[in-house]
């Protein structure tokens, strides 16, 4: 049976126990999953807001950082599979930020969005962090499961999320593209994830929001 909850204080309290049992220095990692739109990036801020009060050094890491162009995100001739198998530059993500940050606690990296109008570079500059909280889709894929210390799966229902994205339409160009091919491509991948990967069965949290969270046009 899953552990359910329904604030960020509520998961701040078991990751910061979870730090505070850790027989290790090195930073533990926490990835924060769900379908586009269910919430997960100010899900995350809370988290990390509250533990950085406790005195807990935490990092994060949005996949939006490590996305494809968008030349390869949304190919016409994309199917949904090849959009979960594509959309985003995990491998490179693991290799350049999630593993040294796991090993080390520190990194100096960067990456390149290679956006067609307007190609920006992320930088990160770690020195050190208790906690890295990765959020995004698609972390809960069974090759990644063994890299993470702690899972929660943020549930919402495809409704829900695409009222979220067309509230962000008007702050994010992003947001625009996953609305438009919401139906058609995006949410059939989400789809094709949950199908293939079981996230709400292979994580150790869900995370169901509470009512009167539910409209807040700032949540992605």
């Amino acid at each position: 049976m899953k552990t359910v909850f329904n604030n960020a204080a509520q998961i701040k309290s078991v990751l910061r126990d979870l730090h505070t049992q850790k027989c290790s220095s090195k930073a533990q990692i926490v990835a924060i999953s769900g379908i586009e739109g269910a919430g997960k990036r100010v899900l995350t801020e809370k988290i990390a807001e509250a533990l950085r009060l406790e005195g807990i050094a935490v990092t994060i890491v949005h996949t939006e950082d490590w996305k494809t162009s968008e030349s390869t995100r949304f190919n016409v001739m994309n199917s949904p599979e090849e959009y979960y198998l594509h959309a985003y530059r995990f491998s490179e993500m693991i290799e350049k930020l999630i593993l040294p940050l796991k090993l080390f606690g520190h990194v100096k990296t960067s990456v390149t969005l290679d956006n067609v109008m307007q190609p920006t570079t992320v930088t990160y500059d770690v020195e050190k962090t208790d906690i890295v909280l990765i959020e995004g889709v698609y972390l809960l894929q069974e090759a990644y499961l063994d890299l993470y210390d702690y899972t929660c799966w943020v549930q919402s229902d495809y409704d829900a999320a695409y009222l979220r994205l067309s509230k962000q339409t008007h702050l994010d160009p992003s947001a625009k593209s996953l609305l438009h091919l919401f139906e058609g491509l995006i949410k059939p991948a989400g789809q094709y994830h949950i199908y293939s990967d079981d996230p709400q069965g292979n994580t150790d949290s869900i995370y169901i929001e509470q009512e009167n969270e539910k409209n807040d046009p700032n949540t992605t």
